[in-house]
């Protein structure tokens, strides 16, 4: 009957050559690959079928049996078909710079990949390179591929130096009811300034910029330092004895104009930082700053806060508090994840000699009585436990209680580099 029906109806007989060409060609497919093998008892050359993935052989065919396989034992593997006796060893270690992407199987070896932050060149993990200032991050670096960097559109500027960072709007003054004091440029941002005030020096703009380098770790490490009233140094003697490369005179000359006398040391270790973050002598005294600044980041970042959570954050904690014109210009001159750290930076600014820790802890108390949100409270508590069981601190002032005890090391710093 089918075959009548196939006969008068073209159609019908193309689909059924399609249908059978398709099933030999998935028999040809299934069937496993073979290779050759010589029987020892009679000597005749048999085609064996090999092993699948996985599995290796245990014994080969003869003219009456097939292959017997079996499966690979522990930390081994068959990525393919195969008549070996035995599997492959796995991977057991990863390179530098390389983490685990997938554990080792039966059928796949231990795959690896360059850590966060880097990316393969040939057979090494190399760090993501940073976007020049005037352009900014189109496309984030992965595992296989370096950053790619664009430059910056009009109305947009990026300082340089991140490989995360993309390229940043202008603020724009005139919606933060503010005057603009200096348009912005493609690697900086626009200064803007009262429209009664001259403009504004290095060490007190804070409350009208948005900090892309927000650094709490660094400013509870330096400004806990006031207890040595290092201000009441020659900020010449400090920068004679502080280890590393020197800061240049000019700069020095600079913050001595603009800066109140806690507020050139502050600004002055900055700079002796910035300047020695290459330095192996000194890598661990410049890392565990950046350590803790990286854990902080990662405690900081909410999306979801709004005007009110960020001015209830400003009223619970002690000391001067952030004017609500400052609040509202961060929240809307800064993205959301920078939100908790501008807050926190602005307080530390206007309250130098207060402990950041200490501080928090007291705002902890006050916003849950408040019931401020779930997500806030735990942010703030990491934040706290950071900055607050830093190890840099002591590290820090042990290297300045030296430096004042030691007359000596008042006028030379080469103690310090040997």
């Amino acid at each position: 009957m089918s075959a009548r029906i196939a006969k008068s109806n073209p159609a019908m007989k193309l689909i059924v050559l399609f249908t059978a060409s398709l099933s030999w060609a998935f028999q040809q497919q299934a069937a496993p690959p073979k290779y050759q093998h010589r029987d020892p008892v009679t000597s005749d050359l048999l085609l064996c079928d090999q092993c699948p993935p996985g599995t290796a052989v245990k014994r080969h065919c003869t003219a009456d049996t097939p292959t017997e396989c079996q499966p690979c034992p522990e930390r081994h593997f068959a990525e393919s078909w195969h008549w070996g006796d035995t599997c492959q060893y796995c991977t057991s270690v990863c390179k530098e710079r390389q983490l685990v992407k997938q554990h080792c199987n039966s059928t796949h070896d231990q795959l690896c990949e360059c850590a966060p932050g880097f990316h393969l060149v040939v057979e090494f993990c190399i760090k993501h390179t940073p976007c020049s200032p005037g352009h900014g991050v189109a496309a984030l670096g992965m595992p296989e591929s370096d950053t790619v960097c664009e430059r910056c559109p009009p109305g947009h500027f990026s300082s340089g130096g991140s490989s995360t960072e993309p390229c940043l709007p202008h603020k724009n003054c005139t919606d933060l009811g503010l005057k603009t004091l200096r348009q912005g440029t493609s690697t900086v941002d626009s200064l803007c300034g009262h429209q009664d005030k001259n403009p504004v020096l290095e060490c007190s703009q804070h409350h009208t910029q948005c900090h892309t380098d927000v650094t709490l770790c660094e400013e509870a490490v330096f400004q806990s330092l006031a207890s040595l009233r290092l201000s009441s140094v020659p900020l010449e003697r400090l920068l004679d004895s502080l280890p590393g490369r020197r800061v240049d005179r000019k700069s020095l000359e600079r913050l001595k104009k603009a800066c109140t006398p806690q507020q050139q040391v502050l600004q002055l270790l900055r700079l002796w930082r910035e300047q020695n973050k290459d330095q192996d002598k000194l890598h661990g005294i410049i890392q565990g700053v950046n350590h803790c600044e990286r854990k902080v980041s990662r405690c900081a970042g909410l999306k979801n806060l709004t005007l009110d959570d960020l001015l209830k954050v400003t009223n619970s904690l002690p000391g001067v508090r952030v004017s609500q014109e400052d609040v509202r210009v961060v929240a809307l001159s800064c993205p959301p994840r920078q939100h908790i750290l501008q807050l926190l930076h602005l307080w530390k600014t206007a309250n130098y000699d207060l402990d950041l820790a200490k501080a928090l802890s007291h705002s902890l108390r006050v916003l849950r009585s408040q019931g401020a949100p779930r997500a806030l409270l735990k942010a703030l508590k990491k934040i706290s436990r950071v900055v607050g069981t830093a190890t840099v601190h002591k590290m820090y002032e042990k290297m300045f209680v030296n430096m004042l005890q030691d007359e000596s090391c008042l006028k030379t710093h080469k103690p310090y580099n040997e």
